[in-house]
Formats: structure tokens, C-alpha cells, sequence
């Protein structure tokens, strides 16, 4: 079989596999059967099959960033085969799966899987969640939405697939208007930080209820900006991404270590909240999302009404 996938891999390599139409994302038309031999890729991909209840459709899966949802771990525990970081190409096609399912471009970018290309030469299907791909201007919850109803199309699913739609729809209406707060959200990053741009998922969430990403007006989903910036911009309330690789715990020690940053607002009256990773990504977690930012916002400004009077004693929040 070794010998059999490195002489097909060198074939694609020369130039072998048929030219295929593709979509905005560059995906080659889905199988016309549903597939059995799933290797999928990031968690927002491997969460919508498994709440379409398909672990028994999943011959790899990995590169989680934080922890799954109790209902959804069990399912992941019965995959065969579950690793924390790309597997190598040969290793993907040694699996025999008849679909790739990356829920980012970079499942088959420098450093992923492998090209696109290369699978397209070992007759291996290949696709990325459209909410993986997504240009300025797209709306991450419509663009999640279509991806759940697309796999809930192709697995014979769309039952469940309506069920996991109605679900963000009715956690999206957890999000109400309130008094005005600006957000800053800690993705990552020390001597710069990354943070969440106008394109994000949690932008749009916040603006619904009324609040505003302090990085709004900054291009892209994501995006590296300045301290300067962010002290320019002294938050009303600070959001720290958890992941398992850079815990939420570690990056409010790096801010309030810095003399500078531990000045902020934020910091001074303890709003500051926790929001996992993969609740920043559009996927079947956005209603979850949705409450749990209707949650953190509610406490915010609850806060903010019970702050004491100027020259009172700072009273601390930390917002749950």
C-alpha cells in the first residue's frame, strides 16, 4: 500500500488527475453518494458531523482547539483514529477515506495535509467549509448555516441539519440591544496582539446586542494590531479567547504583568470574561455563542450600573 499511494502522490506531482470545475472556495462537486470515510479537519467541521450524528462515518479526525461539547465527545471517542496536529499526506491516503472535509482553507494549504491537488490525483474528494473560506462582507452565521444544511444534504441528514439551524436561530435572539460597550477580544499574540476584525463572527454578534468590536473597523476575520491601539482604545470590557494551546488564564497574566496594560478599564474594574475558541468560529456553536455573549454582556452592564461613585474605592467585577 506504501509503495502503491508514493507512486500515485509522485504521478499528481507530475501533473496527473483530471482539471475539475471548483466553487468560491475551491472545492471540486461532492460526492454524489454519501460518504463513509470521512479524515476530517478542525473542530468546527468535526463538531457539525458529529452533531449530525456521523461518528460512525469518521475514519480520522483532529487539530482541536479547545474541548468539545459533553453531547459531542462521546461520538469523537469512538473515532478510530484522532491526532492533535496535520497528519502527513501518505498517511491520509493510506485511510482510504472518499471525502477530505477541512473546515479551513489551511487543511490543504503549505503545512496541511496536503494539496488539493495531490488528492484530486488519488481520486480522493476534497472540501472546505464555506464559512472556512469566507471573503469581506460575508455574513459568518448565513455562511454557517448553508455549511450545516450542505452536510446535512450530502449525508442524508437534513432532519437533524433543520434542528441544529433552529437552534442558532433561537440563541441568536438571546442578543438585545443594551447600553453601548466596546470589546476588545485577546485571540493571542505578546509582543502584538491578535484580536478579531470586522469580519469576525463575534463582531457581528456583538453589534446585534448593541455593542461594538474595539477592532470593528479593522479588515478581515482576524487580524494583528498594536498595544498602542488597545490602550488607545481602553475597553469597556476585555474578551479572552480560551484554547487549549494558549489558555485564557495565561494571556490575562500577560496583561495584567504589563504596567502599562494593567491600567486598562477593564482590567482596573474586572471586566473580563472567558470565551472558548470555538465559539468564535461560525459553525454549530453560534447560538451557543450568541447566549453566552447575551450572558457576559448583561453582567458587563449590570456592572457598570452598580459602579461606584468617581472617587469611591474601585470595586472589582469578574464577569462570568
Amino acid at each position: 500500500m506504501r509503495r502503491l499511494v508514493a507512486l500515485l502522490l509522485l504521478c499528481t506531482a507530475l501533473g496527473a488527475g483530471p482539471a475539475r470545475a471548483v466553487d468560491a472556495c475551491g472545492n471540486p462537486p461532492l460526492p454524489q453518494i454519501p460518504p463513509q470515510r470521512v479524515v476530517v479537519v478542525h473542530q468546527q467541521a468535526i463538531e457539525i458531523l458529529l452533531a449530525l450524528g456521523l461518528e460512525d462515518r469518521i475514519a480520522a479526525a483532529g487539530y482541536l482547539d479547545d474541548a468539545l461539547p459533553p453531547d459531542l465527545q462521546t461520538g469523537f471517542d469512538r473515532i478510530p483514529i484522532r491526532f492533535d496536529r496535520y497528519l502527513a499526506t501518505e498517511a491520509v491516503a493510506g485511510l482510504l477515506p472518499d471525502l477530505v472535509l477541512g473546515g479551513f482553507a489551511a487543511a490543504f494549504g503549505a503545512g496541511g495535509l496536503g494539496p488539493r491537488e495531490t488528492f484530486a490525483g488519488l481520486g480522493i474528494p476534497t472540501h472546505v467549509l464555506a464559512s472556512g473560506c469566507m471573503t469581506a462582507g460575508d455574513d459568518p452565521v448565513a455562511t454557517a448555516i448553508a455549511d450545516i444544511r450542505q452536510m446535512g444534504a450530502l449525508f442524508d441528514r437534513r432532519q437533524r441539519a433543520d434542528a441544529l439551524v433552529a437552534e442558532i436561530e433561537a440563541g441568536l435572539e438571546a442578543l438585545q440591544p443594551g447600553p453601548a460597550l466596546t470589546v476588545f477580544i485577546y485571540d493571542g499574540g505578546e509582543k502584538a496582539p491578535y484580536t478579531i476584525g470586522r469580519d469576525g463572527l463575534l463582531t457581528r454578534l456583538l453589534a446585534r446586542a448593541g455593542a461594538r468590536n474595539a477592532f470593528d473597523d479593522t479588515p478581515g476575520r482576524w487580524a494583528t494590531v498594536s498595544w498602542e491601539a488597545v490602550l488607545a482604545r481602553d475597553p469597556d470590557l476585555i474578551l479572552l479567547v480560551d484554547t487549549t494551546a494558549d489558555p485564557a488564564a495565561e494571556k490575562r497574566r500577560r496583561l495584567e504583568a504589563d504596567p502599562a496594560l494593567a491600567g486598562l478599564r477593564a482590567l482596573q474594574t474586572g471586566h473580563v470574561a472567558t470565551i472558548p475558541f470555538s465559539e468564535t468560529v461560525a459553525g454549530i456553536r453560534t447560538g451557543t455563542a450568541a447566549r453566552h455573549l447575551a450572558r457576559i454582556l448583561a453582567a458587563a452592564r449590570q456592572s457598570a450600573a452598580d459602579a461606584p461613585l468617581a472617587g469611591d474605592a474601585p470595586s472589582p467585577h469578574n464577569i462570568p
